[in-house]
């Protein structure tokens, strides 16, 4: 058996997947942020202002807008400690979608979900720790076909982690199935910094230039998340995984079993290449890259 799931000799865009301009809480129009993006080299941005549709797509000069929003699910409860809230940000709308969610606990937020993605096509779980629930009410939200598992903006700032992995790893080892995304969740200076937020996560995505085909990549999960490091090669032959990546200081395969598979130098000098053998009893795998400034990329989970 041979499957090839990132392939060097093939075209990957740049993007964004969670940007906001003036439309909502951003500063600048989308004219500016486009201009930011491209001299940055990206491909194609998501512009997803807070329950405002940004329906004015544009592929002009080679860079591609996708059609899209911020959704809000807001807590309406009276549980001071989740006093809080879900975003999703969702694109390419399909059907009208209400204004405005609410929820007083994990069933009713999974209600707005699937009314959610019962409205558009690609659905991304935003910074997921901002719902302060607990692992066993996580799991009972499904639908959405990504999740952040990297939030430039304010991950550590207001949750004191720098990202979501252990929650991913959770949900994975209880069969819970989606993407993996790295975003910026850009709004320009941010309460009261001086410093644009932006650059900082992004993805790859094997596709055309195009909107169309940026989408139908998404769904597919031909794309792998990043906030420095470059995945080369990633594939599987017979039982054994193997990735090639940047010069990295860690190369991590996940999978259900305890003990993960950890390829480093004991010298501290660089890796490039790691090798997972499955074992019996996994069902899904997944690879995370760490390079010498801390900086990370993940390849999409495997499931078995």
């Amino acid at each position: 058996m041979k499957q090839i799931y990132i392939n060097r000799n093939d075209k990957y865009l740049k993007g964004n997947l969670h940007t906001h301009t003036n439309a909502s809480d951003g500063r600048y129009p989308v004219s500016e942020v486009v201009r930011i993006y491209t001299e940055k080299g990206y491909d194609f941005l998501g512009i997803t202002d807070h329950d405002v549709y940004f329906r004015d797509r544009a592929e002009d000069a080679g860079f591609v807008v996708l059609a899209g929003e911020e959704v809000s699910c807001n807590y309406a409860g009276d549980d001071f400690y989740k006093a809080a809230y879900a975003h999703f940000c969702c694109f390419h709308k399909t059907r009208q979608v209400e204004n405005y969610f609410t929820y007083k606990n994990a069933e009713e937020l999974a209600d707005c979900i699937s009314k959610i993605c019962d409205r558009y096509e690609f659905v991304q779980f935003n910074h997921p720790m901002f719902t302060r629930f607990s692992d066993d009410e996580i799991l009972l939200l499904n639908g959405f076909h990504s999740m952040e598992v990297y939030n430039h903006k304010d991950y550590y700032k207001e949750t004191g982690l720098d990202g979501a992995d252990a929650l991913v790893r959770f949900l994975f080892n209880h069969k819970k199935k989606f993407f993996l995304t790295a975003g910026d969740d850009f709004h320009g200076p941010y309460k009261g910094t001086v410093h644009d937020f932006c650059c900082g996560g992004w993805i790859k995505v094997k596709a055309e230039k195009n909107e169309k085909s940026i989408l139908a990549a998404l769904k597919r999960g031909d794309f792998y998340a990043s906030t420095g490091p470059e995945i080369y090669d990633f594939r599987r032959e017979d039982n054994v995984f193997r990735i090639e990546t940047t010069p990295a200081q860690h190369i991590i395969f996940y999978t259900n079993d305890r003990r993960c598979k950890h390829i480093r130098n004991d010298d501290g000098t660089d890796v490039t290449v790691g090798e997972l053998v499955l074992r019996p009893t996994d069902y899904y795998v997944w690879a995370r890259v760490i390079d010498g400034q801390g900086n990370c990329a993940w390849t999409q989970p495997i499931f078995l």
